[in-house]
């Protein structure tokens, strides 16, 4: 990273470290722009970027977070992160990411964008919708997210291996809880409240399928 950045003008690399020395080398260079690579994971990004807001004066950063978590990028935003990219993005990318963070400006992935907006929204509900939406049980809600993604009655009885006549009861209980008339209000209410994500789903259908050839 130190090489590809050496290679603009305008920049200057001022230390290289390991995440235990980040704090002492901000403290010691005072640097316009920090640039940390983090895995996954919203308790190391708290945890960093917590540590850079108790300096008093932290620097501008820029985080390198897989872009698959778009979660944990969100929660980098929250943090106080300047930008977050993808780690694999290409070099010219990163150079001119640091020099619009320098210039003020904050850049941000797509998903971490769009994770931010699906928690804004959500924030906009009001807070009868969110009480409703916990007294689904574990089941109910799930049953919820595969209606969200698409899925139709049969397709979720498959996959969870249950009656399509069962589905359609877990529903009836769901549209009640809601306050929902029909599948759109429903799948339209749960996209909202975040619920519209198909990754439990995606197992069980494998799982099925697996049982299904044995």
């Amino acid at each position: 990273m130190a090489a590809i950045l050496d290679e603009a003008s305008d920049l200057n690399v001022m230390d290289v470290c390991g995440g235990d020395e980040v704090t002492a080398a901000v403290r010691r260079w005072a640097p316009e722009v920090l640039v940390a690579a983090l895995p996954a994971s919203s308790d190391r990004v708290t945890l960093m970027m917590g540590a850079l807001q108790n300096l008093g004066c932290p620097p501008k950063t820029v985080l390198l977070i897989p872009d698959t978590e778009g979660h944990v990028a969100c929660e980098a935003l929250r943090g106080g992160a300047a930008a977050v990219l993808c780690p694999d993005g290409d070099p010219e990318t990163l150079r001119n990411t640091i020099s619009a963070v320098a210039a003020g400006n904050r850049v941000f992935t797509s998903t971490a964008i769009a994770s931010l907006v699906g928690a804004l929204d959500r924030a906009a509900l009001p807070p009868d919708v969110h009480a409703r939406a916990k007294a689904l049980t574990a089941r109910e809600a799930e049953v919820c997210t595969m209606l969200a993604a698409g899925l139709s009655n049969a397709e979720i009885g498959r996959s969870l291996l249950l009656s399509p006549a069962t589905i359609k009861d877990h529903l009836s209980v769901i549209y009640g809880k809601l306050g929902t008339r029909n599948r759109v209000e429903t799948a339209v209410l749960a996209d909202r409240l975040g619920l519209s994500g198909c990754g439990p789903a995606v197992g069980t259908v494998e799982r099925y399928r697996q049982a299904a050839a044995s």
